[in-house]
C-alpha cells in the first residue's frame, strides 16, 4: 500500500497526479502547511527536510520505503509500474529527460520566485518582481515554441516531462493564462482531460 503525504501545492499535486496515473491504491494524508504540520516531530521522521510531498511504499525494495521530493516520487512510481511515461525509445527518452529536468530545475523555481515576490513577500521588491515576471514570460515563450511541433514535450505521447511541467502551469494559470500561449493551451487541455489528472485535482 502507498501512503502519500500531501498538500495542495504544485509539488504536492505533481506527486498525487502520478499516484493516480499508476492506478495503485493509496492513502492520502493531508499535511497542512498553514498549520505548520510539516514541522511536527512525526513528519520530520519521514523527511528531515520537512517538505511535502512524501510517498511511503510499504512494499518497496527491501520493504518499507520512504521517498520524499516530487521528482523522485514520479521516477520511483514510473519504474515501479514499468510505466510508458518513461519512453522505451532511447532518443525519446533523452528528450523526456531534458524537458523533465527543465521543468523541475528551471521552470518550477522561476515561477516559485515570481509567486513569492508577487504574492507572499511581506516586502515590496519591484526589481525582483519585474525580473522574475520577465524571466517567467520567456520560459513560457520557450515551451510554447517547443510544443508547436508536437502534442507533448517528448513527442506525441505523454511522459514524465509533461507532469514535470503541468502542475506549475496550472498553479500559475492566473498569472500566465495558457490562453496567451496557443500551443501551451492545446497541451494544457490535453493533459487536463486525463482521468488521472481530474482525480488528482478533485477536492480532498
Amino acid at each position: 500500500m502507498l501512503d502519500l503525504y500531501f498538500w495542495g501545492t504544485n509539488n504536492g499535486y505533481r506527486a498525487r497526479t502520478m499516484v493516480e496515473e499508476t492506478g495503485l491504491p493509496y492513502n492520502l494524508h493531508p499535511v497542512s502547511l498553514a498549520k505548520l504540520e510539516q514541522l511536527s516531530d512525526d513528519f520530520r521522521k519521514l523527511h528531515i527536510g520537512h517538505k511535502i510531498p512524501v510517498l511511503v511504499d510499504s512494499d518497496g525494495p527491501g520493504g518499507r520505503t520512504v521517498i520524499p521530493e516530487s521528482p523522485a516520487i514520479l521516477r520511483y512510481l514510473a519504474r515501479k509500474t514499468n510505466s510508458p511515461l518513461i519512453p522505451k525509445d532511447e532518443r525519446t527518452l533523452v528528450e523526456m529527460e531534458t524537458w523533465f529536468s527543465y521543468g523541475i530545475a528551471t521552470f518550477c523555481p522561476i515561477l516559485a520566485q515570481h509567486g513569492y515576490f508577487t504574492f507572499r513577500s511581506s516586502e515590496d521588491v519591484p526589481g525582483a518582481k519585474k525580473y522574475y515576471d520577465t524571466y517567467a514570460r520567456d520560459l513560457y515563450t520557450v515551451i510554447n515554441q517547443h510544443l508547436g511541433t508536437r502534442d507533448y514535450f517528448a513527442g506525441n505521447e505523454i511522459s514524465l516531462a509533461d507532469y514535470g511541467l503541468y502542475a506549475d502551469v496550472r498553479q500559475y494559470a492566473k498569472s500566465y493564462p495558457p490562453e496567451n500561449y496557443p500551443n501551451v493551451k492545446k497541451w494544457y487541455d490535453r493533459v487536463s482531460a486525463r482521468p488521472a489528472v481530474q482525480r488528482a485535482y478533485a477536492p480532498i
